[in-house]
């Protein structure tokens, strides 16, 4: 039984965070700083390691002072390599991680833990192992399948100097926790989040020509989403473009061919003009009432 609970206040429930990096210095911060924050608040850690050894790992905490040897004793800390977690069966399967983390969960809280703590490092993705392409659904998913209802406490770590994360990061919003203000983040023009209470996204920004990789990964992502229907929250939004209308429509006709629904909550007016000028080629696009 890991003595933990003695009156601390609990973490919150479910705290989501993907923070870039652009230094090893700035990689070697987030790492302390969110096991630390871990331990204060007596959660379980799981870290998961992939540019860095898992013996790299429990060196750098040592050096800051944490006791390693007895929390690797008492199982409050694990440090494990991406291939056994991330990439412990491929092709990479979000549903296997989900359920995965639910578990974890699970057993950290029926152990006595008031949660869990999960540092993952995601440059194994640039590796592009099968099922890779799948990494921003996972990213997008996990929010609103795991962190929404769990005591969880997830820090994925992303290097900002490599191209393909940046793109990552680009589709998707980066939360900063209070006590890792420093790390480094990014001012994306398109960002995508998970809608509370539905299957669905919330985009904000451009959808332009700057925007198109990014938005072409968020599109991809809508249909691999569960549930009949599928809602595309776009209130956010200040500009579609004529391509981007383009890319919805192919991503709505792929809804209608799976016999399940796109639908358009508050498309901007750039959209609504684009629509009118060529009305019958969007007509697969479902706007709510």
């Amino acid at each position: 039984m890991p003595a933990v609970s003695g009156g601390r206040p609990a973490p919150p429930r479910g705290v989501h965070a993907c923070h870039a990096y652009r230094s090893r210095a700035e990689w070697a911060a987030t790492v302390t700083a969110s096991v630390r924050e871990g331990l204060a608040q007596g959660q379980q850690i799981r870290f998961f390691a992939d540019t860095a050894e898992p013996s790299a790992i429990a060196s750098l905490l040592r050096s800051d002072g944490v006791d390693v040897d007895t929390l690797l004793g008492s199982g409050q800390l694990r440090v494990t390599d991406t291939h056994q977690s991330y990439l412990e069966r491929l092709p990479f399967d979000p549903d296997l991680l989900i359920a995965g983390l639910r578990q974890a969960c699970a057993d950290a809280v029926a152990q006595g833990y008031p949660g869990l703590r999960v540092v993952g490092e995601m440059n194994w993705h640039l590796r592009r192992p099968p099922g890779a392409d799948r990494l921003l659904e996972y990213e997008l998913r996990v929010e609103a399948e795991v962190y929404a209802d769990l005591p969880l406490t997830g820090t994925c770590l992303y290097d900002r100097r490599d191209t393909q994360s940046d793109i990552l990061l680009a589709a998707h919003h980066i939360h900063l926790s209070p006590s890792l203000t420093h790390v480094a983040g990014v001012d994306a023009p398109l960002t995508a989040v998970p809608l509370t209470g539905s299957s669905g996204l919330r985009l904000r920004g451009d959808a332009d020509t700057d925007t198109r990789t990014a938005l072409t990964a968020v599109l991809d992502t809508l249909p691999r989403m569960p549930g009949s229907v599928v809602r595309l929250d776009l209130s956010g939004t200040r500009f579609f473009g004529m391509d981007a209308v383009g890319a919805l429509v192919e991503t709505a006709g792929t809804f209608r061919s799976q016999g399940r629904r796109l639908v358009l909550q508050w498309p901007p007016p750039s959209l609504q003009r684009v629509a009118e000028l060529f009305p019958d080629e969007c007509t697969v696009l479902e706007v709510a009432a």
